[in-house]
């Protein structure tokens, strides 16, 4: 009998204390985002949709070194074909990164002797298809202005 009684006073004051959580937090006001139509507020440092820089000229900065392949985690998720021109000057012929395959590490970008490659803090990633995941040089290439502010605000944040 004892033992019945002690459960149902312990039962009791388990309810209980869950109604005066349920009670303290009914009064607050709601934290959730309604997120399609409010986009929460994102730290400087979030690593988004990778990116390629270019100088003013709108020549990319990327010279083809291959840090970026050789610090990636995926394997062969970075791939890229360069050459030398008529001044001997390297030239990228070919930058394709699979996003879909991408786990965001960051590595690929603190390797970049000349910070050719950044993470933007462009998040909105998803499509139906894989193919459509894999990012060529045109499709990954900022514009100068682009670039330059990328560059002024990683001064800032330094």
């Amino acid at each position: 009998m004892k033992k019945i009684v002690n459960k149902t006073v312990s039962g009791i004051i388990e309810i209980a204390r869950g109604m005066f959580t349920i009670l303290k937090h009914a009064f607050r006001p709601a934290i959730t985002l309604e997120y399609p139509e409010k986009k929460p507020i994102l730290s400087s440092r979030i690593r988004g949709k990778l990116a390629l820089t270019t100088n003013q000229e709108g020549n990319l900065n990327c010279v083809g070194c291959m840090s970026c392949t050789k610090v990636c985690p995926c394997g062969d998720l970075i791939q890229i074909e360069s050459s030398k021109d008529e001044n001997n000057k390297p030239v990228v012929n070919k930058f394709t990164i699979d996003i879909g395959r991408c786990i965001f590490c960051g590595n690929c970008t603190q390797a970049c002797p000349k910070d050719a490659l950044i993470m933007t803090d462009e998040y909105e990633l998803a499509d139906y298809s894989r193919e459509s995941l894999v990012f060529d040089k045109d499709k990954l290439m900022l514009s100068p202005e682009e670039s330059a502010n990328w560059r002024d605000k990683k001064e800032r944040d330094s």
